[in-house]
């Protein structure tokens, strides 16, 4: 009787694993600016030298400066998923400049470009709307850093109708200039020259 039971006990374990492993690593979810760049932006006098929470995409790359470093965090409509992952196209770029502790930077994987995402990430720490320390520009003096999600590669495949119309195109083109350069021959004569 043992002997029958060990298989079956292993069998439901194991289809219990497949099942929770998983859910468990189902994606946090991201937690809402308040405030936003936007209303950072705006709202520049009544958030200044306030200290807050910031969760954006990490953008560009970071730019050590020292013992400190820059970053740029999005906290726009492309933050969770950009147009090549289905996202619709809906308003502009916005987000933050944060000068964070280089040594904090460390955890962030990847940074946002053409063919990345970026790493989402909060930071905590002092808004200030016109900083005397950099020169009157607005920005986040960051104490922490978190990473909420890691970046990853953005596949963005040709789809085969724009191969197939590029290609037509380049027939087209070289369809036209034959035929431009045959009839031009018979009407203006080729004179030596």
């Amino acid at each position: 009787m043992r002997i029958r039971t060990l298989p079956v006990i292993l069998t439901v374990l194991l289809l219990l694993a497949l099942l929770v492993v998983p859910a468990m690593a189902a994606e946090v979810p991201i937690p809402k600016n308040d405030p936003s760049s936007t209303q950072l932006v705006e709202k520049n006098k009544q958030y200044n030298g306030q200290t807050v929470t910031f969760t954006g995409e990490a953008i560009g790359e970071v730019m050590v400066r020292g013992d400190y470093a820059w970053i740029h965090l999005n906290d726009d409509a492309y933050m969770e998923a950009n147009v090549e992952e289905g996202a619709k196209l809906r308003g502009y770029n916005s987000g933050m400049a944060v000068w964070v502790p280089s040594a904090l930077t460390k955890q962030i994987d990847t940074y946002g470009d053409y063919k990345h995402e970026g790493s989402i990430v909060q930071v905590s720490g002092t808004f200030n709307a016109a900083c005397k320390e950099h020169g009157g520009d607005m920005d986040i003096h960051a104490t922490s850093v978190t990473m909420i999600r890691p970046g990853h590669v953005v596949d963005d495949p040709v789809p085969a109708w724009k191969a197939a119309l590029a290609a037509a195109m380049v027939l087209l083109a070289g369809g036209l200039y034959w035929f431009e350069r045959r009839t031009r021959s018979r009407i203006t004569p080729h004179r030596g020259v």
